[in-house]
Protein backbone atom coordinates (compact mmCIF):
# COMPACT_ATOMS: atom_id res chain seq x y z
CA UNK A 1 0.00 0.00 0.00
CA UNK A 2 1.59 3.59 -0.99
CA UNK A 3 0.64 5.60 1.59
CA UNK A 4 1.20 9.77 1.74
CA UNK A 5 2.16 11.39 4.96
CA UNK A 6 1.37 14.90 5.04
CA UNK A 7 2.35 17.19 8.32
CA UNK A 8 1.22 20.66 8.91
CA UNK A 9 2.94 23.28 11.09
CA UNK A 10 -0.75 24.54 11.62
CA UNK A 11 0.47 27.86 10.86
CA UNK A 12 3.06 27.59 13.21
CA UNK A 13 0.84 26.01 16.17
CA UNK A 14 2.45 22.97 16.01
CA UNK A 15 6.17 23.12 14.95
CA UNK A 16 6.41 25.37 18.09
CA UNK A 17 7.01 22.55 19.89
CA UNK A 18 7.01 19.35 17.40
CA UNK A 19 10.02 19.23 15.39
CA UNK A 20 7.51 19.02 12.32
CA UNK A 21 10.44 18.32 9.49
CA UNK A 22 12.48 15.80 12.16
CA UNK A 23 8.78 13.70 12.43
CA UNK A 24 8.92 13.95 8.93
CA UNK A 25 11.64 12.62 7.88
CA UNK A 26 11.56 9.57 10.64
CA UNK A 27 9.30 8.43 8.03
CA UNK A 28 10.28 9.19 4.59
CA UNK A 29 12.54 5.73 4.57
CA UNK A 30 9.16 3.50 4.34
CA UNK A 31 6.48 6.26 2.94
CA UNK A 32 6.34 9.39 0.97
CA UNK A 33 6.41 12.13 3.40
CA UNK A 34 5.56 16.34 2.44
CA UNK A 35 5.72 19.06 5.14
CA UNK A 36 3.31 22.48 4.61
CA UNK A 37 2.44 25.46 6.57
CA UNK A 38 -1.09 24.56 6.84
CA UNK A 39 -3.60 22.31 5.31
CA UNK A 40 -6.52 24.86 5.23
CA UNK A 41 -4.73 27.65 3.65
CA UNK A 42 -4.82 28.14 -0.26
CA UNK A 43 -1.55 27.94 -0.52
CA UNK A 44 -1.01 24.83 1.51
CA UNK A 45 -3.65 22.45 0.61
CA UNK A 46 -2.60 23.93 -3.44
CA UNK A 47 0.64 21.98 -2.47
CA UNK A 48 -0.42 18.95 -0.75
CA UNK A 49 -3.33 18.27 -3.58
CA UNK A 50 -0.30 18.84 -5.97
CA UNK A 51 2.02 15.87 -4.58
CA UNK A 52 -1.07 13.83 -4.65
CA UNK A 53 -2.23 14.52 -7.96
CA UNK A 54 1.84 13.38 -8.81
CA UNK A 55 1.59 10.49 -6.90
CA UNK A 56 -1.02 7.00 -7.17
CA UNK A 57 -1.64 7.26 -3.53
CA UNK A 58 -3.74 4.53 -2.16
CA UNK A 59 -4.13 6.07 1.57
CA UNK A 60 -3.15 9.50 2.86
CA UNK A 61 -2.02 10.26 6.96
CA UNK A 62 -3.06 14.26 7.64
CA UNK A 63 -1.06 15.10 10.54
CA UNK A 64 -1.90 18.19 12.17
CA UNK A 65 -4.83 19.57 13.46
CA UNK A 66 -7.71 17.38 14.91
CA UNK A 67 -9.86 15.32 12.92
CA UNK A 68 -12.50 17.52 14.43
CA UNK A 69 -11.73 20.58 12.86
CA UNK A 70 -12.45 19.11 9.49
CA UNK A 71 -15.87 18.36 10.79
CA UNK A 72 -16.77 21.28 13.19
CA UNK A 73 -14.77 24.41 11.32
CA UNK A 74 -17.08 26.08 8.06
CA UNK A 75 -16.00 24.76 5.00
CA UNK A 76 -13.14 22.90 6.35
CA UNK A 77 -14.51 19.90 4.52
CA UNK A 78 -13.40 20.99 1.53
CA UNK A 79 -10.07 19.51 2.58
CA UNK A 80 -11.12 15.94 2.51
CA UNK A 81 -13.62 16.12 -0.43
CA UNK A 82 -10.52 17.42 -2.07
CA UNK A 83 -8.66 14.58 -1.40
CA UNK A 84 -11.42 11.96 -2.19
CA UNK A 85 -12.03 13.76 -5.57
CA UNK A 86 -8.52 12.43 -5.97
CA UNK A 87 -9.28 9.16 -5.66
CA UNK A 88 -8.32 8.54 -2.07
CA UNK A 89 -11.20 6.75 -0.14
CA UNK A 90 -12.37 8.57 2.49
CA UNK A 91 -11.70 5.20 5.03
CA UNK A 92 -8.28 5.73 3.70
CA UNK A 93 -7.59 9.34 5.03
CA UNK A 94 -6.01 8.80 8.41
CA UNK A 95 -5.50 11.90 11.04
CA UNK A 96 -2.72 12.42 13.62
CA UNK A 97 -3.75 14.98 16.45
CA UNK A 98 -0.09 16.31 16.33
CA UNK A 99 -1.80 19.64 17.54
CA UNK A 100 -4.42 20.34 19.77
CA UNK A 101 -3.33 16.91 21.56
CA UNK A 102 0.16 16.74 21.39
CA UNK A 103 1.97 20.61 20.37
CA UNK A 104 -0.72 22.61 22.59
CA UNK A 105 -0.58 19.84 25.60
CA UNK A 106 2.64 19.71 26.35
CA UNK A 107 4.69 23.11 25.37
CA UNK A 108 7.13 22.14 27.99
CA UNK A 109 8.42 19.21 26.61
CA UNK A 110 9.45 19.60 22.95
CA UNK A 111 11.78 16.29 22.36
CA UNK A 112 9.18 14.10 24.36
CA UNK A 113 6.35 16.17 22.27
CA UNK A 114 8.13 14.90 18.89
CA UNK A 115 8.67 11.50 20.16
CA UNK A 116 4.52 10.97 21.19
CA UNK A 117 3.54 12.36 17.96
CA UNK A 118 5.71 9.84 16.18
CA UNK A 119 3.92 7.64 17.66
CA UNK A 120 0.08 9.08 16.90
CA UNK A 121 1.28 8.85 13.17
CA UNK A 122 2.49 5.25 13.53
CA UNK A 123 -1.00 4.64 14.79
CA UNK A 124 -3.12 7.04 12.34
CA UNK A 125 -0.95 4.70 9.83
CA UNK A 126 -2.35 1.47 11.13
CA UNK A 127 -6.03 2.44 10.43
CA UNK A 128 -5.55 3.39 6.93
CA UNK A 129 -3.59 0.26 6.60
CA UNK A 130 -6.15 -1.84 8.16
CA UNK A 131 -9.54 -0.08 7.58
CA UNK A 132 -11.37 -1.31 4.61
CA UNK A 133 -12.47 1.29 1.65
CA UNK A 134 -16.23 2.44 1.94
CA UNK A 135 -18.13 1.79 -0.41
CA UNK A 136 -20.72 4.65 -1.03
CA UNK A 137 -23.74 5.57 -3.37
CA UNK A 138 -25.09 7.98 -5.32
CA UNK A 139 -28.36 10.05 -4.28
CA UNK A 140 -30.67 11.88 -6.97
CA UNK A 141 -32.16 13.87 -4.35
CA UNK A 142 -35.77 14.35 -4.16
CA UNK A 143 -36.81 18.13 -4.34
CA UNK A 144 -39.36 18.09 -1.20
CA UNK A 145 -38.77 18.78 2.45
CA UNK A 146 -39.93 17.97 5.64
CA UNK A 147 -40.01 20.83 8.10
CA UNK A 148 -40.35 19.52 11.49
CA UNK A 149 -42.28 21.92 14.09
CA UNK A 150 -44.81 24.59 12.52
CA UNK A 151 -42.61 27.45 14.44
CA UNK A 152 -42.99 31.27 12.65
CA UNK A 153 -39.50 30.57 11.86
CA UNK A 154 -40.66 27.60 10.05
CA UNK A 155 -43.24 29.06 8.29
CA UNK A 156 -40.42 31.79 7.09
CA UNK A 157 -38.41 28.81 5.76
CA UNK A 158 -40.92 27.39 3.91
CA UNK A 159 -41.31 30.30 2.00
CA UNK A 160 -37.83 30.58 0.60
CA UNK A 161 -38.32 26.65 -0.83
CA UNK A 162 -41.19 27.12 -2.05
CA UNK A 163 -40.01 30.29 -4.15
CA UNK A 164 -37.50 27.62 -5.14
CA UNK A 165 -39.48 24.97 -6.53
CA UNK A 166 -39.46 22.70 -4.11
CA UNK A 167 -42.74 21.01 -2.24
CA UNK A 168 -42.85 21.77 1.53
CA UNK A 169 -44.16 19.35 4.02
CA UNK A 170 -44.86 20.98 7.81
CA UNK A 171 -45.28 19.12 10.12
CA UNK A 172 -46.27 19.33 14.24
CA UNK A 173 -47.77 17.29 16.55
CA UNK A 174 -50.18 20.08 17.48
CA UNK A 175 -53.45 21.09 15.70
CA UNK A 176 -51.97 24.06 13.89
CA UNK A 177 -49.14 26.27 13.08
CA UNK A 178 -47.66 28.48 15.85
CA UNK A 179 -47.77 32.41 15.90
CA UNK A 180 -45.53 34.91 17.19
CA UNK A 181 -46.49 35.95 20.97
CA UNK A 182 -45.31 39.63 19.49
CA UNK A 183 -48.23 40.68 17.88
CA UNK A 184 -46.19 43.17 15.85
CA UNK A 185 -43.67 40.36 14.69
CA UNK A 186 -46.85 38.15 13.47
CA UNK A 187 -48.71 41.26 11.86
CA UNK A 188 -45.10 41.35 9.47
CA UNK A 189 -44.73 38.17 8.48
CA UNK A 190 -48.76 37.95 8.20
CA UNK A 191 -47.92 37.94 4.26
CA UNK A 192 -45.44 35.45 4.28
CA UNK A 193 -48.18 32.74 6.13
CA UNK A 194 -50.83 33.21 3.28
CA UNK A 195 -48.24 32.62 0.49
CA UNK A 196 -47.23 29.49 2.62
CA UNK A 197 -50.95 28.72 2.81
CA UNK A 198 -52.09 29.01 -0.38
CA UNK A 199 -48.75 28.04 -2.13
CA UNK A 200 -49.67 24.45 -4.32
CA UNK A 201 -46.67 22.87 -3.29
CA UNK A 202 -47.34 23.18 0.58
CA UNK A 203 -49.13 20.37 2.68
CA UNK A 204 -49.67 20.53 6.02
CA UNK A 205 -49.90 17.60 8.70
CA UNK A 206 -51.22 18.62 12.21
CA UNK A 207 -51.89 16.54 14.98
CA UNK A 208 -49.14 14.20 13.46
CA UNK A 209 -46.80 11.85 15.17
CA UNK A 210 -43.88 10.39 13.16
CA UNK A 211 -43.27 6.84 14.09
CA UNK A 212 -39.89 6.33 11.67
CA UNK A 213 -37.47 7.98 9.56
CA UNK A 214 -34.93 6.28 7.38
CA UNK A 215 -33.30 6.26 4.00
CA UNK A 216 -30.31 8.48 2.61
CA UNK A 217 -29.17 11.90 2.92
CA UNK A 218 -31.32 13.41 -0.55
CA UNK A 219 -34.02 10.87 0.06
CA UNK A 220 -35.18 10.36 3.26
CA UNK A 221 -38.77 8.47 3.94
CA UNK A 222 -40.52 9.72 7.19
CA UNK A 223 -43.46 7.36 8.15
CA UNK A 224 -46.22 9.17 10.48
CA UNK A 225 -49.55 9.18 11.56
CA UNK A 226 -51.74 12.23 11.22
CA UNK A 227 -55.42 11.42 12.75
CA UNK A 228 -56.67 7.90 11.49
CA UNK A 229 -54.15 8.40 8.62
CA UNK A 230 -50.60 6.55 8.25
CA UNK A 231 -48.46 8.15 5.31
CA UNK A 232 -45.28 7.54 4.09
CA UNK A 233 -43.34 10.97 2.54
CA UNK A 234 -40.23 10.83 0.57
CA UNK A 235 -37.75 13.85 1.09
CA UNK A 236 -34.33 15.39 -0.13
CA UNK A 237 -33.63 17.00 3.17
CA UNK A 238 -35.77 17.54 7.27
CA UNK A 239 -35.20 20.24 8.71
CA UNK A 240 -36.16 20.47 12.45
CA UNK A 241 -37.49 23.81 13.95
CA UNK A 242 -39.03 22.58 16.59
CA UNK A 243 -35.54 22.78 19.31
CA UNK A 244 -37.14 24.35 22.70
CA UNK A 245 -39.18 20.99 23.00
CA UNK A 246 -37.20 18.97 25.29
CA UNK A 247 -39.52 15.87 25.20
CA UNK A 248 -39.83 16.41 21.20
CA UNK A 249 -36.28 16.03 21.37
CA UNK A 250 -36.54 12.58 23.28
CA UNK A 251 -38.30 11.29 21.26
CA UNK A 252 -37.10 11.73 18.16
CA UNK A 253 -33.71 11.57 18.75
CA UNK A 254 -33.02 7.99 17.62
CA UNK A 255 -34.66 8.84 14.10
CA UNK A 256 -32.68 11.84 13.65
CA UNK A 257 -29.46 11.08 15.46
CA UNK A 258 -28.83 14.67 16.31
CA UNK A 259 -26.53 15.43 19.13
CA UNK A 260 -28.06 17.43 22.48
CA UNK A 261 -26.95 19.77 24.73
CA UNK A 262 -26.66 19.36 28.48
CA UNK A 263 -30.53 20.64 28.66
CA UNK A 264 -31.63 17.42 26.37
CA UNK A 265 -32.37 19.89 23.45
CA UNK A 266 -30.47 19.69 19.78
CA UNK A 267 -27.30 21.14 19.02
CA UNK A 268 -26.06 22.50 15.57
CA UNK A 269 -22.41 21.44 14.45
CA UNK A 270 -20.85 25.01 15.54
CA UNK A 271 -23.01 27.63 16.99
CA UNK A 272 -20.71 29.68 15.96
CA UNK A 273 -20.28 29.13 11.77
CA UNK A 274 -22.28 26.33 11.10
CA UNK A 275 -25.34 27.35 13.53
CA UNK A 276 -28.15 25.11 11.49
CA UNK A 277 -26.34 22.35 10.64
CA UNK A 278 -26.29 19.11 12.00
CA UNK A 279 -23.64 15.95 11.88
CA UNK A 280 -26.32 14.32 9.58
CA UNK A 281 -26.07 15.26 6.03
CA UNK A 282 -29.32 16.84 4.67
CA UNK A 283 -30.59 17.36 8.48
CA UNK A 284 -30.64 20.76 9.56
CA UNK A 285 -31.56 22.54 12.67
CA UNK A 286 -33.79 26.08 12.40
CA UNK A 287 -33.43 27.32 16.42
CA UNK A 288 -36.64 28.15 17.73
CA UNK A 289 -36.06 31.66 19.97
CA UNK A 290 -38.82 34.28 19.77
CA UNK A 291 -36.55 36.50 21.53
CA UNK A 292 -34.15 37.22 18.94
CA UNK A 293 -35.11 40.29 17.04
CA UNK A 294 -37.43 39.12 13.97
CA UNK A 295 -34.50 40.17 11.49
CA UNK A 296 -32.09 37.55 13.08
CA UNK A 297 -34.68 34.97 12.85
CA UNK A 298 -35.56 35.69 9.41
CA UNK A 299 -31.82 35.71 8.81
CA UNK A 300 -31.54 32.31 10.29
CA UNK A 301 -34.32 30.89 8.15
CA UNK A 302 -33.12 32.26 5.35
CA UNK A 303 -29.73 30.28 6.38
CA UNK A 304 -31.58 27.16 6.74
CA UNK A 305 -33.13 27.81 3.35
CA UNK A 306 -29.87 27.95 1.36
CA UNK A 307 -28.23 25.06 3.35
CA UNK A 308 -31.30 22.85 2.41
CA UNK A 309 -31.33 24.15 -1.22
CA UNK A 310 -27.38 24.01 -2.20
CA UNK A 311 -27.44 20.70 -0.67
CA UNK A 312 -30.76 19.59 -2.84
CA UNK A 313 -29.88 21.17 -6.10
CA UNK A 314 -26.58 19.28 -6.55
CA UNK A 315 -27.24 16.38 -9.66
CA UNK A 316 -25.99 13.67 -7.42
CA UNK A 317 -25.36 13.72 -3.10
CA UNK A 318 -22.57 10.98 -2.56
CA UNK A 319 -23.71 8.92 1.04
CA UNK A 320 -21.38 6.80 2.50
CA UNK A 321 -22.11 3.25 3.78
CA UNK A 322 -20.77 3.60 7.72
CA UNK A 323 -22.43 0.67 8.73
CA UNK A 324 -20.96 -2.83 10.41
CA UNK A 325 -20.24 -5.30 8.67
CA UNK A 326 -21.03 -9.37 9.35
CA UNK A 327 -19.07 -12.46 9.20
CA UNK A 328 -22.37 -14.67 8.11
CA UNK A 329 -19.56 -17.87 8.80
CA UNK A 330 -19.52 -16.47 12.37
CA UNK A 331 -22.95 -15.36 12.89
CA UNK A 332 -25.60 -17.59 14.59
CA UNK A 333 -28.55 -15.76 14.16
CA UNK A 334 -29.30 -15.52 18.10
CA UNK A 335 -30.33 -11.98 17.49
CA UNK A 336 -28.63 -9.85 20.14
CA UNK A 337 -27.60 -7.59 17.36
CA UNK A 338 -31.68 -6.73 17.21
CA UNK A 339 -32.16 -6.31 20.59
CA UNK A 340 -29.52 -3.68 20.83
CA UNK A 341 -29.91 -1.59 17.66
CA UNK A 342 -31.98 1.77 18.82
CA UNK A 343 -31.83 2.52 14.94
CA UNK A 344 -34.20 -0.80 13.88
CA UNK A 345 -31.30 -1.29 11.37
CA UNK A 346 -30.69 -5.14 12.30
CA UNK A 347 -32.88 -7.75 11.43
CA UNK A 348 -32.09 -12.17 10.61
CA UNK A 349 -32.71 -13.13 7.54
CA UNK A 350 -35.60 -15.95 7.73
CA UNK A 351 -33.94 -18.22 5.11
CA UNK A 352 -30.79 -18.07 5.39
CA UNK A 353 -30.83 -17.52 9.45
CA UNK A 354 -28.16 -14.98 9.49
CA UNK A 355 -27.71 -11.10 10.50
CA UNK A 356 -28.48 -8.66 7.94
CA UNK A 357 -28.43 -4.79 8.11
CA UNK A 358 -30.21 -2.33 6.31
CA UNK A 359 -27.69 0.32 5.08
CA UNK A 360 -30.35 2.78 5.07
CA UNK A 361 -30.97 3.11 8.89
CA UNK A 362 -27.37 2.10 10.41
CA UNK A 363 -25.29 4.54 11.88
CA UNK A 364 -22.41 2.42 12.16
CA UNK A 365 -22.18 3.14 15.77
CA UNK A 366 -20.94 -0.53 17.03
CA UNK A 367 -22.76 -1.59 19.84
CA UNK A 368 -23.98 -4.39 18.09
CA UNK A 369 -20.35 -5.04 17.77
CA UNK A 370 -19.83 -5.70 21.28
CA UNK A 371 -22.63 -7.06 21.81
CA UNK A 372 -22.26 -10.29 19.00
CA UNK A 373 -21.17 -12.96 21.39
CA UNK A 374 -19.84 -14.84 18.36
CA UNK A 375 -17.76 -11.79 16.75
CA UNK A 376 -19.39 -12.02 13.73
CA UNK A 377 -20.03 -8.74 13.68
CA UNK A 378 -17.12 -5.25 13.04
CA UNK A 379 -17.08 -1.88 12.26
CA UNK A 380 -15.87 -0.63 8.90
CA UNK A 381 -14.46 2.81 10.34
CA UNK A 382 -12.50 1.85 13.50
CA UNK A 383 -11.97 -2.73 13.53
CA UNK A 384 -11.40 -4.31 16.35
CA UNK A 385 -8.10 -5.37 14.68
CA UNK A 386 -6.87 -1.74 14.22
CA UNK A 387 -7.71 -0.80 18.04
CA UNK A 388 -6.03 -3.93 19.30
CA UNK A 389 -2.80 -2.81 17.43
CA UNK A 390 -3.53 0.90 18.24
CA UNK A 391 -3.66 0.06 21.81
CA UNK A 392 0.05 -1.75 21.26
CA UNK A 393 1.51 1.29 19.41
CA UNK A 394 0.46 3.26 21.96
CA UNK A 395 2.38 1.64 24.74
CA UNK A 396 5.64 1.61 22.82
CA UNK A 397 5.66 5.16 23.77
CA UNK A 398 9.59 5.14 25.59
CA UNK A 399 8.95 6.37 29.37
CA UNK A 400 10.02 4.99 32.67
CA UNK A 401 6.70 6.85 34.03
CA UNK A 402 3.04 4.92 34.34
CA UNK A 403 0.65 4.97 31.02
CA UNK A 404 -2.95 6.12 31.17
CA UNK A 405 -4.82 4.62 27.76
CA UNK A 406 -7.44 7.50 27.15
CA UNK A 407 -10.47 6.05 25.17
CA UNK A 408 -12.33 9.27 23.67
CA UNK A 409 -15.60 8.51 21.96
CA UNK A 410 -16.58 10.67 19.11
CA UNK A 411 -19.51 12.62 20.73
CA UNK A 412 -17.39 13.96 23.58
CA UNK A 413 -14.46 13.06 24.78
CA UNK A 414 -12.58 13.71 21.87
CA UNK A 415 -13.56 17.35 21.82
CA UNK A 416 -12.82 17.09 25.44
CA UNK A 417 -9.23 16.57 24.96
CA UNK A 418 -9.02 18.83 22.53
CA UNK A 419 -10.65 21.48 24.60
CA UNK A 420 -7.84 20.86 27.44
CA UNK A 421 -4.69 21.69 24.68
CA UNK A 422 -6.68 24.51 23.05
CA UNK A 423 -7.39 26.21 26.65
CA UNK A 424 -3.51 25.44 27.55
CA UNK A 425 -3.94 23.20 29.87
CA UNK A 426 -0.79 20.83 30.41
CA UNK A 427 -1.20 17.40 31.19
CA UNK A 428 1.44 14.60 31.48
CA UNK A 429 2.79 13.59 28.29
CA UNK A 430 2.09 9.76 29.33
CA UNK A 431 -1.66 9.88 29.08
CA UNK A 432 -2.59 8.64 25.47
CA UNK A 433 -5.14 8.98 23.41
CA UNK A 434 -7.43 6.60 21.27
CA UNK A 435 -9.89 7.51 19.43
CA UNK A 436 -12.84 5.55 19.17
CA UNK A 437 -16.49 5.79 17.20
CA UNK A 438 -18.57 5.48 20.53
CA UNK A 439 -18.54 4.16 24.16
CA UNK A 440 -20.80 1.28 23.06
CA UNK A 441 -17.95 0.31 20.47
CA UNK A 442 -15.45 -0.18 23.65
CA UNK A 443 -15.30 -4.15 24.05
CA UNK A 444 -13.95 -5.29 27.53
CA UNK A 445 -11.55 -7.48 25.75
CA UNK A 446 -10.04 -3.81 24.54
CA UNK A 447 -9.22 -2.67 28.04
CA UNK A 448 -7.83 -6.04 29.21
CA UNK A 449 -5.23 -5.75 26.29
CA UNK A 450 -4.76 -2.62 27.88
CA UNK A 451 -3.38 -3.43 30.69
CA UNK A 452 -1.93 -6.65 29.27
CA UNK A 453 0.19 -3.90 27.23
CA UNK A 454 1.75 -2.60 30.39
CA UNK A 455 -0.59 0.73 31.06
CA UNK A 456 -1.27 1.31 34.86
CA UNK A 457 -4.62 2.97 33.97
CA UNK A 458 -7.34 3.00 31.48
CA UNK A 459 -10.11 5.89 31.25
CA UNK A 460 -12.52 6.09 28.61
CA UNK A 461 -14.48 8.72 28.55
CA UNK A 462 -17.62 9.28 26.76
CA UNK A 463 -20.65 11.41 26.64
CA UNK A 464 -22.68 12.23 29.51
CA UNK A 465 -26.01 10.33 30.34
CA UNK A 466 -29.28 10.94 27.60
CA UNK A 467 -26.41 12.96 25.68
CA UNK A 468 -25.06 9.88 23.44
CA UNK A 469 -25.54 10.49 19.55
CA UNK A 470 -26.08 6.81 19.58
CA UNK A 471 -28.68 7.06 22.55
CA UNK A 472 -27.96 4.00 24.67
CA UNK A 473 -23.94 3.08 24.02
CA UNK A 474 -22.58 4.94 27.05
CA UNK A 475 -25.30 3.39 29.09
CA UNK A 476 -23.99 -0.07 28.04
CA UNK A 477 -20.84 0.70 28.10
CA UNK A 478 -21.70 1.44 32.01
CA UNK A 479 -23.41 -2.06 32.41
CA UNK A 480 -20.46 -4.00 30.22
CA UNK A 481 -17.59 -2.43 32.14
CA UNK A 482 -18.33 -2.34 35.37
CA UNK A 483 -19.29 -5.84 35.22
CA UNK A 484 -15.66 -6.52 33.85
CA UNK A 485 -14.31 -4.90 36.99
CA UNK A 486 -14.56 -8.24 38.79
CA UNK A 487 -12.68 -9.62 36.17
CA UNK A 488 -9.88 -7.47 36.69
CA UNK A 489 -9.67 -7.85 40.65
CA UNK A 490 -9.78 -11.25 40.01
CA UNK A 491 -6.11 -11.04 38.06
CA UNK A 492 -4.49 -8.82 40.63
CA UNK A 493 -5.53 -5.46 38.94
CA UNK A 494 -6.94 -2.46 40.54
CA UNK A 495 -10.34 -1.97 39.44
CA UNK A 496 -10.37 1.53 40.24
CA UNK A 497 -7.75 2.36 37.39
CA UNK A 498 -10.62 1.63 35.39
CA UNK A 499 -12.66 5.00 34.96
CA UNK A 500 -15.57 5.65 33.03
CA UNK A 501 -16.03 9.06 32.58
CA UNK A 502 -18.22 12.27 30.88
CA UNK A 503 -16.39 14.45 28.76
CA UNK A 504 -17.95 17.92 29.41
CA UNK A 505 -20.72 18.65 31.93
CA UNK A 506 -22.04 21.45 32.89
CA UNK A 507 -18.69 23.90 31.25
CA UNK A 508 -16.51 21.22 33.19
CA UNK A 509 -13.55 19.22 31.50
CA UNK A 510 -14.35 16.20 33.54
CA UNK A 511 -12.14 14.04 31.12
CA UNK A 512 -8.70 15.84 31.50
CA UNK A 513 -9.54 16.49 35.50
CA UNK A 514 -10.26 12.68 36.12
CA UNK A 515 -7.49 11.87 33.66
CA UNK A 516 -5.37 13.41 35.79
CA UNK A 517 -6.43 13.16 39.31
CA UNK A 518 -5.92 8.95 37.81
CA UNK A 519 -2.83 9.88 36.71
CA UNK A 520 -1.42 11.50 39.79
CA UNK A 521 -2.91 8.95 42.26
CA UNK A 522 -1.18 5.82 40.45
CA UNK A 523 2.35 7.99 39.94
CA UNK A 524 1.85 8.81 44.02
CA UNK A 525 1.45 4.73 44.57
CA UNK A 526 4.28 3.55 42.81
CA UNK A 527 3.42 3.56 39.55
CA UNK A 528 0.49 1.28 39.69
CA UNK A 529 2.93 -1.60 40.73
Amino acid sequence: MKIGLFFSRSNGQTDRVVNVEHLAKHFSQNYYTFVVDDFFTTSGLTAMLAEIDKNSFDAVVLAGDSPLNYLTNKSAEFVINQIEARGINTNKIGFANIKEQVALAHPSFPQRATEKAIVLVEVAIEKVKTARPLKTRDIAPHPAVAIIGATPGAMLTAQRLLERNFKVFIIDKTGCYRNFSNKENQDKITSVITFVEMHPRTKFFFNTQISDIYGYAGRFTLDITSGDQKVSLTVGSIVVANTTDREFANDIRPLVHIDVNEEGLFKPVNPDTLQVFTNEKGIFLLPDDENQKLSNIVSLSDSVAFAVTSFLERKEICYKIVVSEINEELCSGCGTCVKTCLFKASSIDSIRKVSVIDEQRCKGCGNCVTSCPTGARDLLTFPQKYLTKAIELLSNFDTDSPKILAFLCEGCGYSALDLAGITAVEYDINIMPLGIRCGGNIDTQLILDAYKQGFKGVVICKCPDSDCRNIVGNTDLDRRANLFRDILRSRGIDADTLQIIEGIREGQNNCINSVTALYDEIKSNGGGN
